[in-house]
């Protein structure tokens, strides 16, 4: 009797230490930033964060307290340039912290910042259909070539299940609703990348789509009114590689109405 309760004894402990364990993992990956209120006031930091997130894993959280900042970010005069405002104003990013491991992450920040995902991202953000930022012209590299993590054969299997329902996603030409673009369609496009990576963001998507850990879709002003989606940032990354695995589809040049 004494030996099972032994074992029930060291069970829990075991499961609390693997439960404790997986929550100070969670809590190092996140970095506390302290934005402007100008910034806050367009909600710029909603819409760049849960990008970055997306593309690296980490949660960069604001904050104002002193005690727990990693870095501050504005027009201020010390720190790394990140983007500037339509007049020239350059923001930057202020390391505060000394820890090693949030410096890291702060740096996977700035480095995707200054990608052409991260430059897209700031050029792509708009007030009222005006363009807001744009990217330091000094920061803008080269694109290269991509090379895409995930699983063609999964991310396939992912389209068929999910966006068969309105787009044409393979051989089928059947499939799909006629006001939709195939994936052949978009895989044409310049920027066809940066669409799929975050198409979750944007509507009809961000009403029916779920990311675990990152984006829950439907409010209570804009419900859910078809079945929900909910997958992970793995299977978006499927996804991804299987869109990069397609042929685009040629539309052949632009019609010139003179």
């Amino acid at each position: 009797m004494f030996v099972k309760i032994s074992r029930y004894l060291a069970h829990i402990f075991l499961l609390t230490s693997i439960s404790l364990g997986t929550a100070q993992t969670a809590v190092a990956q996140e970095v506390f930033i302290e934005f402007p209120e100008e910034l806050l006031m367009i909600e710029f930091d909603k819409y760049l964060l849960p990008r970055f997130k997306f593309k690296t894993q980490i949660m960069i959280r604001v904050s104002s307290e002193s005690d727990s900042l990693d870095a501050r970010l504005g027009l201020i005069p010390k720190g790394k340039e990140l983007f500037s405002d339509l007049n020239g104003f350059v923001y930057r990013l202020e390391t505060i912290t000394p820890n090693a491991n949030q410096i890291s992450k702060l740096e996977k920040f700035v480095s995707w910042l200054n990608s052409p995902s991260g430059i897209t991202t700031i050029e792509d953000f708009s007030i009222n259909g005006s363009n807001v930022f744009k990217a330091l012209e000094s920061k803008v590299e080269k694109k290269e070539e991509e090379v895409f993590e995930g699983n063609i054969a999964s991310g396939l299997s992912l389209s068929q299940e999910h966006c068969k329902r309105c787009h044409v996603v393979d051989d089928n030409a059947f499939a799909g609703i006629d006001s939709t673009p195939s994936f052949h369609a978009m895989r044409s496009f310049d920027d066809w990348q940066e669409r799929f990576m975050a198409f979750w963001t944007v509507s009809p998507h961000l009403n029916v789509i779920s990311i675990d850990e990152v984006y829950e879709a439907g409010s209570k002003t804009v419900p859910i009114t078809i079945s929900p989606i909910r997958i992970s940032l793995e299977q978006v990354d499927d996804i991804v590689a299987y869109v990069a695995s397609i042929h685009p589809k040629d539309l052949g040049k632009p019609i010139n109405f003179w």
